[in-house]
């Protein structure tokens, strides 16, 4: 239900916004991919694009996981085509997916019938958090889309706070790991990507 509703969206959104993720350089020259001062917007025609974004996001941040930018977006042929711009829109579409997949999954474990009233308790919890992610990361999407950067960041730092804290009242309770662990570091990953190429776009 979530695959088919998600995938729906996923059309409407790539045919009408097609020309933000198409790369448009006006320059009349190419310029220099600088560490130091770098300018996404103005990167050369050619530039390999996912790398050079992960990488700069990495040099930004010591938390952030190139290897894990690098590998998620390459994987999709559409960002051998997208913007600077168009590969936050590719990595908030994943995130979406990877949450509507996880409102499903903690369904399913509630049914099966392995978990004590805490437990469920918890579930539900994070079922909520992911539920409202989803619906967050929609409008971080409309926000992004209509340039204002800003809003779409808010957005997305109310997506990492319910998927940390989804994460870690799971801990509290003497766990080893959470059985959403994967599910929760793949968004709050992607969501880095997302919020680390909105600093570059909003304005100084």
């Amino acid at each position: 239900m979530f695959h088919s509703s998600f995938s729906f969206i996923i059309i409407i959104i790539f045919f009408f916004f097609f020309f933000f993720l198409i790369p448009h350089h006006n320059c009349s020259h190419d310029l220099s991919v600088s560490r130091h001062h770098p300018n996404p917007k103005h990167w050369p025609a050619g530039v390999d694009l996912v790398n050079t974004t992960c990488e700069l996001c990495a040099n930004a941040s010591a938390a952030f996981r190139y290897s894990f930018c690098a590998s998620s977006l390459q994987r999709l042929p559409i960002t051998r085509m997208a913007s600077f711009q168009g590969l936050a829109i590719v990595a908030m579409e994943l995130a979406m997916e990877n949450a509507s997949e996880t409102v499903q999954k903690i369904a399913d474990m509630m049914n099966n019938g392995s978990f004590d009233h805490h437990g469920m308790a918890w579930l539900g919890d994070c079922m909520e958090t992911y539920s409202h992610s989803v619906t967050a990361l929609l409008n971080a999407i409309g926000a992004f889309m209509g340039k204002h950067y800003v809003i779409a960041n808010a957005w997305m730092l109310q997506v990492t706070k319910g998927i940390r804290r989804c994460e870690v009242r799971f801990s509290r309770r003497g766990r080893e790991a959470s059985p959403l662990n994967k599910h929760n570091y793949d968004v709050l990953r992607l969501s880095d990507v997302v919020l680390c190429i909105i600093q570059f776009l909003e304005p100084t």
